[in-house]
């Protein structure tokens, strides 16, 4: 199955789209890396953006500091540092799984974690030598490092004693000990406040998440959000005087700052309003926030006064972003030679004829189907990612591939312009179950004004070394859940479960496999009809529009025939969705062809 948007979802994503573009103009991409020493302010001029002139609102203004972040390249994480103000970039870490980092307050220390060593524990990067030590020797999930503001501790995340748990030890990862053993829910997401009397925190103990502080020796503990909405991943101001965290409370995830008390978080002002926000980071002077939010096809780093306004682009480009850590004191360390990361897969050579091919040992009820040799070497290769890092085979078996080129027009939830014509697109199985256990979890995103979901993959090995730790609650999207807990919502959530899980969409992303969002309009809306769900839809576009990858394996003459226009309208198909994927029209159709860039 495929998606299809409401006219005005359409209309309201090339206005989104068009003042992101715009917002991101004066951007450079990531694989412009350079070696300036870290410490360096170096800028380049900023380049003056097209027309209109109203782009120029969207300008990133003067930045102080430096920012660690987290970034993929081919399938690897790594840590970076880049100015913001002129986006270039030096490679902190040869790594290929480095994730959260947390700077010292003097810059001399970089803690992040990492599965480079086959299970996820936590590392230190010595910022004058570059020198990399391991800080925590267990092979259950240590990660999410804080440091202590004068650096002898540090807090983190923990599944020491079978849950997630906020762990103290010292710098150098002796004497951990749990500091939220009495809590059975996840607590996660520590950060310690300026002046050290607190370390804040996500726990999901009141069954929404919520801000808790907690006293370094344990003994004091406060829920700071008290009401029924999600509240996560706080970040203290420098001064400690604020705390900015991500807030559901209005319908969506966004930033927001608040004052704070033992009492709780007062004056709530939210700060962003795109839909998804996460991860906020405050600058070094307090008069900024730093985060990362999801476009199209990017997660990047975004800023945005503390006041609020418009936010601006600090890095995008196809590259991932997962987390930011912003600083104003980093010493200098050796150069690390910065080379792209090799092909996830072989691409095939584009002299190669396009043809569907079989694939004989995928499973698709009741014998095997067919698919693009444009994709199928990036479908194999994430394939046998999946099976390494679950442990199983998720994608021996799928519950769709290529279908007819013609066939009628389809039913319910069925698109008859669907990228599965193409031979670009497989649905996935909807549920797999191993012993009465479930070993596919979907967690709720809505992104952009759309609902997509992400799926993960209970891992074979349940020992660390394969997964890691859920932190967002799946869906129950059971018949009871959609009508009996919460009719015509679709389901509900429900606990987060222990255990490790690897992230299928992610993987999936990595190979140029992406998912679509939901159905939610007139004829289909996923919370009536689970048809319209469509997370197990995963499609590689490669960039192209529908109807050029239909190009690729047939004759403009049966294109001509199968697909015209005027056929099509008789057969009750939106034009605007026509238009969208470029199926030519006539001339007195010029209306759909003057709508859309």
């Amino acid at each position: 199955m495929d998606n299809r948007q409401s006219k005005i979802t359409i209309i309201a994503l090339l206005m989104i789209s068009y003042l992101f573009t715009a917002c991101e103009a004066n951007s450079t991409p990531i694989t412009n890396v350079q070696s300036p020493a870290i410490g360096s302010n170096e800028s380049t001029p900023t380049p003056t953006p097209p027309n209109p002139p109203s782009i120029n609102t969207f300008a990133r203004p003067p930045l102080p500091g430096q920012m660690i972040v987290s970034a993929e390249r081919n399938g690897r994480w790594d840590l970076y540092t880049t100015n913001p103000n002129d986006n270039t970039w030096r490679q902190l870490t040869n790594d290929g799984s480095a994730r959260a980092p947390a700077i010292t307050l003097d810059g001399t220390r970089i803690a992040f974690e990492s599965h480079r060593d086959g299970s996820w524990k936590m590392y230190a990067l010595d910022t004058s030598s570059g020198r990399v030590t391991r800080l925590t020797q267990a092979t259950t999930f240590d990660g999410q490092p804080s440091w202590s503001p004068d650096g002898a501790q540090i807090a983190f995340t923990s599944t020491r004693q079978g849950d997630l748990d906020i762990w103290l030890a010292h710098a150098d990862g002796t004497n951990p000990h749990d500091l939220t053993e009495n809590s059975p829910a996840v607590d996660n997401a520590p950060a310690w406040s300026p002046d050290g009397n607190w370390i804040a925190l996500t726990s999901w103990r009141t069954n929404t998440a919520q801000i808790f502080v907690i006293a370094p020796d344990g003994k004091q503990t406060f829920n700071l959000s008290q009401n029924k909405y999600n509240d996560q991943a706080p970040a203290w101001s420098p001064d400690g005087k604020e705390i900015a965290f991500v807030s559901d409370r209005d319908g969506q995830r966004a930033i927001y700052i608040a004052d704070f008390t033992t009492s709780g978080l007062k004056n709530a002002r939210r700060l962003t309003f795109s839909g998804w926000d996460d991860l906020p980071t405050w600058s070094p002077d307090g008069k900024w926030i730093a985060f990362v939010s999801p476009r199209q096809t990017h997660v990047s780093i975004y800023g945005i006064a503390t006041t609020g306004g418009i936010p601006f682009a600090i890095a995008t480009d196809l590259t991932h972003i997962r987390s930011v850590a912003w600083t104003n004191r980093v010493t200098p360390i050796a150069a690390i030679t910065t080379t792209t990361p090799p092909a996830l897969f072989t691409a095939p050579s584009p002299t190669t004829p396009a043809a569907l091919i079989p694939l004989k040992d995928v499973y698709l009820a009741p014998s095997w189907g067919q698919m693009s040799n444009r994709v199928s070497g990036s479908f194999e290769a994430l394939r046998a990612r999946v099976k390494a890092e679950a442990g199983w085979d998720f994608l021996g078996t799928l519950s769709d591939m290529t279908r007819q080129l013609s066939g009628g027009v389809c039913g319910d939830g069925c698109q008859n312009l669907s990228w599965h014509k193409t031979g670009r697109a497989v649905d996935t199985r909807l549920a797999v179950e191993s012993a009465g256990t479930p070993l596919l979890e979907i967690v709720r995103e809505d992104q952009l004004g759309e609902t997509y979901w992400r799926i993960y993959l209970r891992a074979a090995k349940q020992d660390g070394t394969q997964g890691e730790p859920l932190m967002e609650p799946p869906w129950n999207w059971t018949y009871y859940a959609r009508w009996t807990l919460a009719p015509h919502l679709g389901g509900v959530t429900k606990p987060i479960p222990t255990g490790y899980y690897v992230d299928f969409t992610e993987l999936a992303r990595e190979y140029g496999w992406n998912r679509i969002s939901s159905y939610d309009d007139e004829t289909l809306s996923w919370k009536e009809n689970n048809l319209g769900m469509e997370f197990w839809h995963f499609q590689n576009t490669n960039g192209l529009t529908w109807y050029a990858a239909l190009r690729e394996l047939h004759s403009l003459q049966i294109l001509n025939t199968t697909f015209d226009w005027n056929v099509l309208l008789r057969q009750k198909e939106e034009p605007y969705l026509m238009r969208l994927k470029e199926i030519p029209a006539p001339p007195n159709a010029w209306q759909w062809t003057t709508l859309l860039p």
